[in-house]
């Protein structure tokens, strides 16, 4: 979702008017005035991409939602013949549960970013409003004097919101796979004790901990792929949940303690690799960023430039600028 630029109008329909008519406007913003601080707004208000960011977790919510259908928590565990295979469908379901938990926290966060990134971008459809209004007070149709540096600008302006939109995506899956390293480091001293307690109570409770840790790291990996649009699981990933659903059995064997000891440890060297690539493609979109950053910035200052030049010349530099009004300045505008 983006925003339109500035070489797009609004018309305004011209009413006639005389001296006494815009005699109450005295004191009031001067047209010039009201431009700078309307073009300062808005690239101020778009300097942390709302609209970028709102795809962002729109395509998150939808990955949610898709989640919970995929999330069959009705099932019942199956009957095995091995007690160790009935433990893990019911560990196994354990840790839909887990999974569903962290993703209703994770929605409910989204859902509340989203409304303030709503309003963000209702504020800058008004700020763009404002300012066509005001570009028609001034200029009637194909007059005004900068359309050729109003192209550049927009070409400017759709390559820094393209720019910006990879760079929101790849910002948020980074984060997101800090945050799964994290957990990850938090679940192995865990997962060391659930072997080495002291109690059974101990080790089932270290466990119990090591797997909730696990389990959320999981969810923040899975994020990150689905922010990249990389829906397929990597081995390490699908290996993690398998060792997961023996985990409390696991621990009563040396050998699959161990087992399950090292897919950890490459889940973990997994989610390292795929922090260094995103991180190498991030930096290198943000140096483009800031150079396109640059250039809209000094195309925005051109096209201000040529406005304010010519409401000079023309004798309007003390216009007063009044929203309600812009009807009747139009009309005063067209006759100085």
């Amino acid at each position: 979702m983006g925003c339109i630029i500035s070489s797009q109008r609004v018309g305004v329909t011209p009413m006639p008017t005389s001296q006494s008519s815009w005699q109450h406007l005295i004191g009031k913003e001067t047209v010039l005035a009201a431009l700078a601080r309307l073009d300062q707004d808005i690239a101020k208000s778009e300097t942390f991409y709302p609209a970028q960011r709102l795809a962002v977790i729109s395509a998150e919510l939808e990955s949610i939602q898709q989640m919970f259908v995929n999330l069959d928590l009705y099932k019942r565990p199956m009957l095995a013949a091995e007690n160790e295979d009935f433990v893990a469908n019911v560990n196994r379901k354990e840790m839909r549960r887990l999974e569903l938990v962290w993703l209703r926290s994770r929605e409910k966060e989204l859902k509340q970013e989203r409304r303030l990134l709503h309003a963000q971008l209702l504020r800058i459809r008004s700020l763009y409003s404002q300012l066509q209004q005001l570009l028609g007070v001034i200029w009637s149709d194909n007059q005004r004097p900068d359309l050729q540096l109003e192209d550049e600008f927009g070409r400017a302006h759709s390559m820094r919101n393209a720019l910006a939109s990879v760079s929101t995506r790849l910002r948020a899956a980074v984060e997101y796979a800090h945050s799964a390293l994290r957990l990850l480091d938090d679940a192995l001293p865990a997962w060391k004790l659930a072997s080495i307690g002291k109690s059974g109570w101990e080790r089932t409770a270290a466990c119990g901990d090591a797997c909730m840790l696990l389990v959320r790291a999981r969810c923040q990996e899975r994020c990150a792929r689905r922010v990249l649009a990389a829906s397929a699981a990597p081995r390490a990933a699908r290996s993690l949940r398998l060792a997961l659903d023996y985990a409390f059995t696991d621990t009563m064997h040396d050998h699959k303690y161990q087992r399950a000891t090292e897919i950890f440890l490459q889940f973990k060297e997994a989610l390292v690799q795929l922090v260094n690539s995103i991180h190498q493609v991030f930096l290198n979109n943000i140096e483009n960023l800031a150079v396109t950053e640059k250039e809209l910035a000094e195309s925005r200052r051109k096209v201000r430039a040529a406005r304010v030049n010519y409401i000079v010349k023309k004798g309007l530099a003390d216009l007063k600028y009044d929203p309600t009004t812009l009807e009747s300045l139009k009309g005063l505008a067209n006759n100085t």
